[in-house]
């Protein structure tokens, strides 16, 4: 009897420890007793709840087992076993436990909220919002609105998002959340100055989260009101010091005006009055490598991995500037080390472009394969293992890599209701030069003298854009149509396909699009609807769309196609083939692209 006084008087201690945030001393407390708790359910899911305080996942997940072993009616015990296999990654186990959890507690709502999150990580939209239905179904209110608002965004239908932000609203009209919502979904639809004057309010009550010092400042930037966002941005700073992204926001402001190098002041001086944050120095760096400023950001880099040497994200990030700086062997040799240190499949997809540079086309192919036994058709994949088989002259590059077969042109007939092309793209030009307005964020675009739409087009309820997707409907029918079983392209064919995303580029004097590729697409494409382009271009290839070059591409791995656009023309061509364009010489060169998957 009095062995069990004494044990029960450890877990006590242990469980306030814990409590008082100290789950190591709370661990070594609770451990020399454990083995008498075996088939106690409550000391067993504390020893979970020590483990996960300390980030050992899974440890955790076996006590939070032993504990629904040893009590099959706990509910709290089934949602915080969902929240650990959640938290690594296994999506559908934590589905099934959530799931059993809302079962034993029907009144448990966070339990609905959990599973929305995992369905919403596998990529499960129409399940995530079949649930998040079924939450406002049972408890109608503005938490559960504010789900559904979340999963609409996540699938790019912004407008249905705003009238359930509205909805969401009138549960709680004075609510500060609420509001901020409200305004963010204005956003997302392009109604940005109405955006900003609920921001203004908000931050004239009281400037008091992060979050809407950054969206103010971003809102005022995008209205035009410079010197506003900036003095925004200085301010939101100095009140969050350690708030990486708003010092990335001001050093990007700052970078747009011109200051160079100095756009990182701000972020440099929150490093010395804090310099064992290591977010504070990542995002340093990386506003100096978006910059171009790769000398200065390895120098940041290198200093902030004397405090954590085995920093994965800062060796990856110290990597990928090093490429940079044409240094690729020493890139890959810190590529390997984080790879190392935290093994995943995104870090073995880390080395690919590298691994390239620094010459290494066999191991590559070996990533490759590996990687793509799970996600077969995950482009970015594939352009790396053509970039390597075209290194090795492998027998096999060809197949995918035909340009004369897999990259076609087509001259765009009229829609209905327009006597000409021409008359049609001017419509279109005026709708998507408005869009380039308010649907691209200045501070988000990192394209050399251009824009990119911010959001998919598809939901744009304007007569226009399903005038442009009616009337690419026969060149679609016929890129589909000529595709063989056994093209690579072929073997994903299906009886239907779909639009996956929709969006527009612009580009003015010296703007061009890195090589890149359409990781999540099928057929790609590029539409050109006008081109004012100068008069004597120093190059004639000025603005030509080009194919065969990688991002950072291998010696001897240049464009291997080129096409001159020309309005009214649609090219379409395999999502995994890499394409960019020559630097733009003009006063505009506007064009549409989207993706199309099998349906």
């Amino acid at each position: 009897m009095k062995g069990a006084l004494e044990a029960d008087a450890f877990v006590n201690a242990a469980r306030e420890l814990l409590n008082t945030n100290d789950p190591v001393g709370a661990e070594r407390i609770l451990v020399p007793v454990i083995y008498q708790f075996k088939a106690d359910a409550p000391v067993q899911h504390l020893m979970g709840q020590i483990k996960k305080a300390q980030g050992q996942l899974a440890e955790a997940e076996r006590y939070f087992r032993a504990a629904i072993a040893h009590d099959l009616k706990s509910g709290q015990y089934y949602n915080e076993l969902g929240l650990i296999l959640q938290a690594r990654g296994a999506y559908q186990d934590a589905i099934k436990i959530f799931r059993a959890a809302a079962a034993l507690v029907p009144s448990f709502l966070m339990v609905r909220v959990n599973i929305v999150r995992c369905f919403m990580a596998l990529g499960d939209f129409g399940e995530a919002e079949r649930e998040a239905r079924e939450y406002i179904a049972i408890a109608p209110g503005a938490d559960s609105l504010t789900l559904l608002g979340t999963v609409q965004q996540a699938q790019e239908r912004h407008q249905e998002a705003l009238v359930t932000a509205e909805t969401a609203l009138k549960y709680g009209p004075n609510l500060r959340g609420l509001r901020y919502n409200y305004a963010t979904a204005l956003e997302k639809v392009g109604r940005g100055s109405e955006a900003l004057g609920v921001f203004e309010k908000l931050a004239r009550q009281d400037l008091d989260t992060p979050d809407l010092a950054l969206h103010f400042s971003r809102a005022l930037y995008a209205e035009g009101r410079k010197t506003d966002a900036e003095a925004m941005a200085a301010k939101s700073v100095e009140l969050w010091p350690h708030v990486a992204a708003l010092h990335s926001s001001l050093s990007r402001i700052r970078q747009l005006a011109g200051a160079g190098e100095n756009s990182v002041a701000e972020n440099e001086a929150a490093i010395q009055a804090s310099p064992k944050d290591l977010s504070l120095r990542l995002a340093c760096a990386d506003s100096l490598h978006r910059g171009g400023y790769n000398a200065k950001a390895f120098n940041v880099l290198e200093e902030a991995l004397r405090l954590a040497p085995e920093s994965p994200v800062l060796l990856n990030a110290l990597g990928v500037v090093l490429d940079e700086l044409d240094r690729p062997l020493d890139g890959l040799r810190v590529l390997r080390r984080a790879a190392e240190i935290a093994p995943s499949r995104t870090a073995q997809r880390n080395l690919l472009s590298t691994l390239l540079r620094a010459g290494q086309p066999e191991e590559v192919l070996r990533i490759v394969n590996q990687l793509r036994a799970e996600q077969p058709d995950e482009q970015y994949l594939i352009a790396c293992a053509t970039t390597a088989m075209r290194m090795l002259d492998h027998p096999e590059y060809r197949l995918w890599c035909d340009y004369d077969r897999f990259v076609r042109t087509y001259e765009i007939a009229p829609p209905h209701g327009f006597f000409t092309t021409e008359a049609f793209n001017a419509g279109l030009a005026v709708f998507l030069r408005g869009q380039h307005k308010t649907n691209a964020h200045p501070l988000d675009q990192y394209l050399p003298h251009g824009t990119q739409t911010g959001r998919s087009l598809l939901g744009v309820d304007e007569p226009v854009i399903k005038h442009f997707i009616a009337a690419m409907d026969v060149a679609i029918r016929d890129y589909i149509g000529r595709l063989r079983d056994a093209d690579p392209m072929g073997a994903r064919r299906s009886k239907h396909s779909r639009y996956s995303a929709l969006w527009s580029v612009r580009l003015t004097d010296g703007g061009y699009q890195p090589n890149h590729v359409h990781d999540r697409g099928w057929i790609s494409s590029a539409y050109f609807v006008s081109i004012m382009a100068g008069e004597r271009p120093k190059d004639p290839r000025a603005g030509w769309l080009k194919f065969g070059e990688a991002n950072r591409a291998p010696a001897g791995c240049g464009p291997e196609k080129l096409i001159e656009p020309h309005p009214g023309m649609l090219v379409l061509f395999p999502s995994y083939m890499w394409h960019g364009t020559v630097p733009f010489e003009g006063a505009e060169r506007l064009s549409m692209a989207f993706d199309m998957v099998p349906n």
